[in-house]
């Protein structure tokens, strides 16, 4: 390839817009991130995880795993809620980066997310979780914990764990 005065111009032109672009879509909000609004927004990526993190763990019949899902993303909203704003910021973020089919392909995961897709994504899961590169890790722990947390915290959730609940006070 013969590099000419033209090509250099518009390879620059074309880094440029890349470069702005990415600008765009990365940079801050200027209005800090609501719980509820990312997870209406990620609804079917935070549905696809939770369906295939949790796996055994959700009801076997169908209406009781679906509220079980809606619970769990629900209580993911509230604890978004409840961070601080530079870490709602950047939950914002990796939301915002995976539903970015190209990059959650660098991740490791070019599917789609649905429900279908679950034993794929738990792939995904765990490849991010033993990677070698701390960020990835930190992606899987940023997942893992909120769909965790989220689905512990209801106490409905405690009985097919076997767990009692807190001690009461007397």
């Amino acid at each position: 390839m013969k590099l000419t005065r033209r090509r250099v111009i518009f390879v620059g032109l074309g880094g440029a817009a890349a470069l702005a672009a990415g600008w765009a879509v990365f940079r801050s909000p200027s209005v800090p991130v609501r719980g509820a609004a990312v997870v209406t927004t990620h609804a079917a990526m935070l549905d696809a995880i939770a369906y295939s993190v949790l796996g055994p763990a959700l009801p076997t019949e169908r209406e009781a795993r679906d509220a079980a899902l809606l619970r769990t993303a629900k209580a993911i909203g509230d604890l978004i809620d409840q961070l601080p704003p530079t870490t709602r910021e950047e939950i914002g973020q990796l939301f915002g980066l995976l539903s970015i089919k190209p990059a959650r392909a660098l991740l490791g995961y070019s599917g789609e997310w649905n429900r279908e897709s679950a034993v794929p994504i738990m792939s995904f899961m765990q490849s991010l979780r033993h990677s070698s590169l701390a960020l990835k890790q930190q992606t899987y722990f940023a997942l893992h914990d909120l769909v965790y947390g989220s689905y512990y915290s209801e106490p409905n959730a405690w009985q097919g764990s076997g767990y009692p609940g807190p001690p009461k006070l007397a």
